[in-house]
């Protein structure tokens, strides 16, 4: 009897410290330390425009950016740091029937694009609101770094695998005109070039705004007031669904892969009520570099 009292106990003890391990779960946290840290991200698009009395014209895109996140002293007690991103598109291809008129302006969209914001242990990249954005950047895509990633916001508590959380796509003058929410679930554990590793997937669709005009009004650029981008708004929606892998004991975005489908209208004012419709895919893969 007593020999098994003592089984009885022993199994209760390990019980208890398995759904307590459960409990606790996983604390997912970005380690902030003063340094650079850099990714590459390459992107490839195709997107079918309509043009009013000329029909469905097809443009496929690829880009290489670099992005390099120069992180400053870390305020232990926020739980955060200043961050000085540079955004410096290095390749920019185009084919389709519009490559041809656009070839002599390569060199003018091989912009660089810097940004000044913030970093929290949760992952949260914020950018400063007082900041002037190039409206290349936008039209670019480049602007909405903090949009894509590689940063995933991390859950406020604790999880398991096979949580869920939300992550929000801040408002601002690339994104909307209010806060909104995709999801991110934790679906494993993984090993990336060696180091333990943790595998996140990311799904939701959000609407985008995005008045051009009012971009041009605080930065200039002759070359897109030419095109009448001064009355240019962009409105559409923005299909998200991608996989990333997440460094264990730094928290650090190892590798990401989304793949988006957008749907968008642009208006211009010279245009009167005709509207740019336009649909396209986008895969877009994000790497560490080492």
């Amino acid at each position: 009897m007593i020999h098994s009292r003592k089984l009885f106990v022993v199994a209760s003890l390990v019980a208890a410290s398995i759904a307590m391990a459960a409990t606790d779960g996983i604390n997912l946290r970005k380690t902030l330390q003063k340094g650079t840290e850099s990714y590459h991200v390459h992107s490839q698009s195709q997107q079918t425009i309509t043009i009013p009395g000329g029909g469905d014209q097809e443009m496929g895109t690829t880009t290489m950016t670099s992005y390099s996140y120069d992180i400053g002293a870390v305020d232990a007690a926020a739980g955060q740091a200043p961050v000085d991103l540079t955004a410096k598109i290095e390749k920019f291809d185009m084919d389709g029937p519009m490559a041809e008129a656009m070839a002599g302006q390569k060199d003018k969209l091989l912009v660089t694009v810097k940004v000044s914001g913030k970093l929290d242990s949760r992952n949260r990249f914020t950018t400063d609101p007082t900041k002037k954005i190039d409206p290349r950047a936008v039209m670019m895509g480049t602007a909405n770094s903090s949009l894509i990633g590689p940063f995933i916001e991390f859950p406020e508590k604790a999880i398991n695998i096979g949580d869920s959380w939300d992550v929000t796509i801040a408002k601002g003058p690339t994104t909307f005109t209010e806060d909104q929410k995709i999801t991110a679930k934790l679906v494993a554990e993984t090993t990336v070039d060696g180091k333990a590793a943790y595998t996140v997937e990311i799904t939701g669709k959000f609407k985008t705004y995005v008045n051009v005009g009012e971009l041009m009004k605080a930065n200039p650029v002759p070359e897109m007031e030419a095109l009448g981008a001064m009355d240019m708004v962009m409105t559409g929606s923005i299909e998200v669904t991608g996989e990333a892998t997440i460094d264990k004991e730094t928290g650090k975005t190892l590798t990401m892969t989304i793949k988006l489908k957008t749907k968008q209208e642009t208006s211009i004012a010279a245009l009167g009520d005709q509207k740019i419709p336009s649909t396209g895919t986008s895969t877009v893969k994000i790497t560490l570099d080492k």
